[in-house]
């Protein structure tokens, strides 16, 4: 079951109620998941899939030679390709995504955050939770 969670006192959530309703920017909705917990309906959120750093590190040992000195010649050279590259780019930004997960201090996946503030537990569907939390806001809890 979803579950809507304030991570800040009553007067706050009030004030960025207020924010919202006076026509403040669109909210920031950041979605935590993993492989296994895909999500729907995500729009403009930003997805944090905390194993993607395993799965690229996976891609870019794939198929590598057993022989240590071979793998490695062939790593360093897979690593200055464009893919290695594009890769390796995509891999410091799945590190900072953790990170950044961390740091919203999600409890279990999948988990909708607003604003770095409000959370919706266990839903899937990124509208369905935004939704939950808007009601949340204008009070229709």
């Amino acid at each position: 079951m979803a579950t809507c969670q304030p991570s800040r006192s009553l007067p706050a959530s009030l004030g960025a109620a207020l924010c919202l309703w006076a026509g403040a920017a669109m909210a920031e909705t950041i979605v935590v998941t993993d492989s296994h917990h895909p999500v729907t309906n995500a729009d403009d959120a930003r997805i944090i899939e905390l194993d993607r750093a395993e799965q690229l590190k996976r891609t870019l040992s794939a198929g590598l030679p057993a022989n240590p000195r071979l793998a490695t010649i062939a790593a360093k050279k897979r690593l200055s390709s464009d893919e290695g590259r594009r890769i390796t780019a995509e891999l410091r930004r799945a590190y900072q995504d953790i990170a950044d997960a961390k740091g919203l201090q999600v409890q279990k996946i999948p988990a909708v955050v607003v604003d770095r503030s409000l959370v919706v537990y266990g839903l899937a569907d990124v509208a369905e939770a935004e939704e939950l939390i808007g009601a949340y806001q204008q009070g229709a809890h």
